[in-house]
């Protein structure tokens, strides 16, 4: 399998995690990738039925860290972790809105209080 593909995979897993979520707006994310990283730590085949887990890790005030995890069967072949920034239409960022925050914290049983899972940005 491409090593493109696991890029693809965690895109589409971070897509339908907001969309179960119910925070798209008009079936769009609003938020761009500011930075991703890859571990490959199996190689992957084609036609491997794959599952990939995700997960927001940390909410700050613009920005949001995700990891994701590519399994096969019991096997992880990939790890990864994004950071992720809210905008608005002329691609500025912009805080998190309240209700989102309220969202991703409660999902994820973040802390809001300050704590870890939330730096300054």
């Amino acid at each position: 399998m491409n090593n493109a593909v696991y890029a693809s995979l965690m895109e589409q897993a971070r897509y339908r995690y907001f969309d179960q979520l119910g925070l798209l707006e008009q079936g769009r994310l609003p938020f761009v990738l500011a930075e991703s990283t890859i571990r490959y730590l199996r190689p992957g085949r084609l036609g491997m039925e794959v599952v990939t887990a995700a997960r927001v890790t940390r909410v700050g005030r613009t920005s949001f860290g995700m990891e994701y995890e590519v399994k096969a069967e019991d096997t992880v072949l990939a790890w990864g972790t994004a950071a992720l920034v809210y905008i608005d239409s002329d691609l500025r960022p912009i805080p998190i809105g309240a209700a989102v925050q309220a969202c991703l914290f409660e999902f994820e049983g973040l802390s809001d209080a300050g704590g870890s899972n939330q730096p300054a940005d």
